[in-house]
């Protein structure tokens, strides 16, 4: 855990507030913050609106150098009852007003921002770090032949609130002088698609921007005379309103464009080459990388002697050795020889380019080619191509020209993974293959450059944690809240990679001693958990930053893994009006089998009203129907199936055996507000069943012809299925054929009993001998049978390990036509 969520836990819970009806308020949500950034060594005021935020007691940020006092709050609107025993509240819009102090070493970039209340912490938006003077833009300034001048470098804090809305800003640039304005607006959440125009003082269109960093602009022009120059901004698609902020920097910035290679390799030293605008003298950097540096994607600024910043990209740290491609490689001829596993560092340096890469491989070597640009800002969508070994290269059917070249084709990939190609390939035979890299659109320069790495399988995998809103779906919240005594119920997913199938055991480290988190382990082959935190009856009221952690093993080493997102804000709750418990700390359940499930509600000041139950966490192929506590009542029953029917089919399908872990939730209007309350999770082990019971047919009609005064024969409709049959009056035969399916090894004879045989209808029992599958038997129906679908079904016994086990066949329905 982050010391600085430490810090916030701590401050934050002296803040809190006990209020008896904290457990029926409505979680705070922010909708906006204007202005949405400052600069550093400043304070700014900035007002936050929402629904429910008058309670706010705090503001929170995910990162340092940040900190903020309430200054104002505006009230919200109440309820006034003239009586005893009703309550109620108005949902509506608040805001507040506080004051942001920003510290000079303040990190640049985008942090969180969050409200705190005692009754949960809100959503996040973004708040922008910068280091330019700021101004607020004015709406008046887009009057005709009005200017709103500016003093550059500048940062302008604005918004387009109508369609039609286009701020404008005019500023004197003289001769030369490289002009940088970039926007920043969908980077912090905002809905706008931004469009810049710049005009000079003739009124003449002199550059517009294109598609900068994800949809936010960015206009880079050399001024071509001196003079005033007006900078216009609005909506791409004229649009508008709430939700439409921008922070625009203007000025004659250091912008980084593109930097060369794209990464390092832990415990190494690095040159490397930066380009971009106004970066003075700067042409390289040198960067350190420590032995001990986390893997994955960091990302860098350089700072000019102008003492200004650039922009972050994106830089890659790497585990593989490296080494930087060499020109020429565009043929299979003169194609870069390597040894894998590496990280080659490569460039499409112009249109048409290509690199290609030579290396050996054994046999039965298995390898993952993956390519990373567009993820760190490079402009390249590459197109990677896998081809054969040279002894190969005499099989046409899978030959491809490559310049004045032939060679075998195995695979072609540009975006299988994320935004970049990536390979993976089981070479069968040992040899000398070659993979290349191009791009897609056949473009190429300074702009363009990757990485590509050639390894192994590294067997891993990614945890993100989901919490369950009220109707138990999941929700992208990382901001849930528990009730002291009761429990809150989280989702969480793993994505396994390359061929990791392990257990996976999850953890939360910071959780204090006197919480309980569910044992919860992701067996292999699964992937998907329900994990539960459950609050004692005098926890801590206020904030709980928490992280959820995946232990798991990887050959002989153990990892760990820290879920996404990696910071949980946990709101502890006063005790609600009722929790829920389980009679059972854990079930299992057989194929095709029932279990009960036991719930009780303790219900608390006064609330008798009804509680609807569910169970969530249940693995496919498992079901529980949800039930009710009926009011005044505490205590319910659910059923759960391992199994489920299906009539396309006409067969059981049943779930996976293995251990998944279920939760109970209750849900009760309180104070016309939606309550919900969960219980700790418990362990439900399916259990393979040794063989499971089919018929077929299942749905059958036997028609007894009759003729009526008009002479007409009644017929089985079209959608039954007709069955043999004798054409004895009296009775009718039918052929069933009963079948087991067997597992786990089980091959003794199962015998077959009808059950619950409808009177007129007759069936023998049958065995099905040890190592068969199937036998038939015989259906016969009376003709005295009345015209209607008569339903029965058979059970199959056999004796293991000393004990009768039964299994039911899904339910036959036979109907009768005269």
């Amino acid at each position: 855990m982050h010391e600085l969520i430490k810090r916030y836990a701590v401050l934050l819970l002296t803040s809190f507030f006990i209020m008896g009806i904290a457990q029926a308020q409505v979680q705070p949500g922010l909708t906006a913050v204007f202005p949405q950034g400052g600069q550093q060594g400043t304070t700014v005021d900035v007002t936050l609106k929402g629904k429910n935020v008058g309670t706010a007691t705090a503001l929170w940020f995910s990162g340092s150098g940040l900190t903020a006092e309430i200054q104002e709050k505006t009230g919200e609107a109440a309820v006034l009852i003239d009586g005893a025993g009703v309550t109620g509240h108005i949902p509506n819009d608040a805001s507040l007003t506080a004051t942001v102090t920003i510290a000079p070493d303040a990190p640049l970039g985008i942090q969180q921002l969050r409200i705190v209340t005692p009754y949960g912490v809100s959503n996040a938006l973004s708040f922008v770090v910068g280091e330019l003077p700021e101004i607020i833009e004015e709406e008046t300034a887009e009057a005709p032949n009005s200017d709103n001048w500016l003093k550059l470098p500048i940062t302008v804090n604005g918004d387009i609130n109508s369609i039609d809305d286009e701020d404008r800003f005019s500023f004197n640039l003289k001769k030369g002088a490289r002009l940088i304005c970039d926007v920043t607006a969908q980077r912090m959440g905002s809905l706008l698609d931004s469009y810049l125009v710049l005009k000079n003082a003739e009124g003449t269109e002199v550059a517009n921007s294109g598609m900068g960093s994800g949809f936010d602009s960015l206009l880079d022009y050399t001024a071509a005379s001196d003079g005033k120059h007006t900078l216009h901004i609005r909506d791409i698609r004229y649009k508008g309103g709430e939700g439409y902020g921008y922070r625009l920097r203007i000025g004659e910035l250091p912008y980084l464009e593109t930097i060369f290679p794209l990464g390092g390799r832990r415990g190494s030293e690095n040159t490397i080459a930066v380009s971009g605008a106004n970066l003075k003298t700067v042409a390289s950097i040198q960067l350190s990388i420590g032995a001990e540096t986390p893997t994955g994607e960091q990302s860098l600024r350089v700072r000019t002697p102008s003492g200004l910043a650039t922009n972050a990209h994106p830089f890659a740290i790497g585990n593989l050795a490296e080494i930087t491609e060499t020109e020429p490689n565009n043929t299979r001829g003169n194609a870069n020889a390597v040894t894998v596993p590496i990280t080659l560092n490569g460039k499409i340096g112009k249109a048409e380019d290509a690199d290609l890469f030579s290396f050996k491989v054994e046999a039965a070597q298995r390898l993952v080619f993956e390519v990373e640009a567009l993820t760190l800002s490079s402009q390249l969508d590459a197109l990677l191509t896998l081809y054969g070994a040279e002894k190969m290269a005499d099989d046409a059917e899978k030959m491809k020209t490559w310049g004045d070249e032939k060679a075998q084709v195995l695979m072609v990939n540009d975006d299988v993974s994320g935004a970049d190609a990536r390979i993976e390939w089981l070479f069968e035979e040992a040899g000398t293959y070659a993979v290349s890299v191009r791009e897609l659109n056949n473009q190429g320069g300074e702009k363009y450059p990757y990485r590509l790495s050639i390894r192994p399988l590294q067997p891993d995998c990614k945890l993100n944690v989901i919490v369950l809103n009220n109707r138990n779906q999941p929700a992208a919240l990382d901001n849930p809240r528990v009730s002291r005594g009761s429990s809150v119920t989280m989702q969480v997913d793993v994505t396994r990679l390359d061929g990791f199938n392990g257990p996976i055991r999850l953890t939360c480290p910071a959780l204090p001693k006197t919480f309980d988190l569910s044992h919860t382990i992701i067996e292999p082959g699964q992937n998907r958990a329900l994990l539960t935190v459950t609050a004692p009856w005098d926890a801590p009221l206020g904030l709980m930053p928490l992280s959820i952690i995946g232990i798991c093993a990887v050959g002989s080493k153990q990892i760990e893994r820290t879920a996404t997102p990696d910071s949980i804000l946990l709101t502890v709750m006063e005790a609600p009006q009722f929790t829920l418990t389980l009679a059972e700390i854990g079930l299992s359940v057989i194929h095709n089998k029932s279990v009960n499930l036991h719930v009780t509600a303790n219900r608390r000041g006064g609330f008798v009203g009804p509680i609807a139950l569910s169970v969530v966490g249940l693995p496919n192929r498992v079901t529980a129907a949800p039930i009710t506590i009926a009011e005044g009542e505490t205590e319910a029953t659910l059923s759960i199936k391992a199994g489920s029917f299906e009539r396309r089919e006409q067969f059981s399908v049943v779930p996976t055996p293995g251990t998944s872990y279920v939760s109970v939730t209750g849900t009760a209007t309180i104070n016309s507000v939606q309550v919900k309350q969960s219980t700790p999770a418990i362990p439900l082990t399916i259990v393979e069943a040794p063989f499971i019971v089919t018929v077929e047919p299942l749905r059958f009609s036997i028609v007894f012809p009759k003729t009526d005064e008009s002479g007409v024969i009644a017929i089985a409709a079209k959608d039954e299925t007709s069955v043999p049959a004798s054409e004895t009056v009296e009775t009718k035969e039918a052929m069933l054929t009963l079948a087991v399916v067997r597992q786990g090894g089980f091959t003794d004879a199962v015998t077959l009993t009808p059950m619950d045989l409808p009177e007129g209808i007759t069936t023998s029992v049958a065995t099905i001998p040890a190592n068969e599958t199937e036998v038939e038997v015989p259906l016969q129906a009376l003709a005295s049978l009345k015209p209607d679908t008569y339903t029965f079904r058979f059970r199959g016994t056999a004796t293991i390990n000393g004990k009768l086990f039964a299994q039911d066949s899904p339910l036959l329905s036979v109907k009768i036509i005269h």
